[in-house]
């Protein structure tokens, strides 16, 4: 029953907002999601155990703090055109826009991992994986955030810059997450989040480290 009630939430927040991408409401309800329950215990899964990233997604909504995110991270017709170049090539890029003369010649080329979601999803290896992260300042126009991590200690997290200071609304600001580690206890995947911190709001975006994720696109006749 999550659907109808997300699908108001995002009409709320389209009705204050008229301006905003479908990418910067969806932002804006992840990054403000409760990541307790209402009495400030764990979020449950269906068999009342502690709810995983996979199970819990980003948390529990909370529309009154996503009506005014702070920041959201946007994304715009290149980035999706871009990623299905990437994937598919030409032949993909002419098929979803409907036009066989679009090509990907000019187009800077996507991978998943660093479509500029709010959730982030890595390769958990040794060696330093890394991804890039915009976000644009939907809040007061000079704000600083800060970052702050919530991660395993087998896992390492470096986030650079770690403070973000904007001067004006609208304004967009480029990070570089980078992590190493490994599965120490065998669970699959590692998990935790990165928030970044004012003195009005906490963005917070879901991390998830996967050990051998592949970082290549499927085979096309996978896809």
């Amino acid at each position: 029953m999550a659907t109808p009630h997300i699908s108001g939430v995002a009409a709320l927040i389209k009705s204050l907002h008229p301006d905003w991408s479908p990418a910067a409401v969806k932002s804006a309800i992840l990054t403000t999601a409760d990541a307790v329950n209402s009495t400030g215990g764990s979020i449950l899964d269906e068999n009342h155990r502690k709810a995983d990233a996979y199970a819990k997604g980003a948390g529990h909504v909370n529309p009154a703090r996503a009506a005014d995110p702070g920041l959201v991270y946007d994304m715009d017709v290149t980035d999706y055109a871009g990623y299905i170049c990437w994937l598919l090539g030409d032949e993909g890029l002419a098929t979803f826009v409907r036009d066989k003369r679009s090509t990907c010649a000019k187009l800077p080329k996507v991978k998943d991992m660093q479509l500029n979601y709010p959730t982030i999803t890595v390769p958990l290896k040794s060696t330093t994986f890394s991804v890039n992260r915009t976000v644009t300042n939907v809040g007061p126009p000079a704000s600083t955030y800060t970052v702050r991590l919530d991660m395993p200690k087998s896992v390492m997290v470096h986030v650079a810059p770690n403070k973000l200071v904007f001067s004006k609304a609208g304004e967009k600001k480029t990070f570089t997450v980078s992590v190493s580690g490994k599965d120490v206890h065998g669970q699959g995947h590692v998990e935790g989040s990165l928030s970044w911190v004012s003195a009005k709001h906490v963005v917070r975006s879901p991390i998830i480290a996967v050990p051998n994720l592949p970082e290549s696109p499927p085979p096309l006749e996978n896809v």
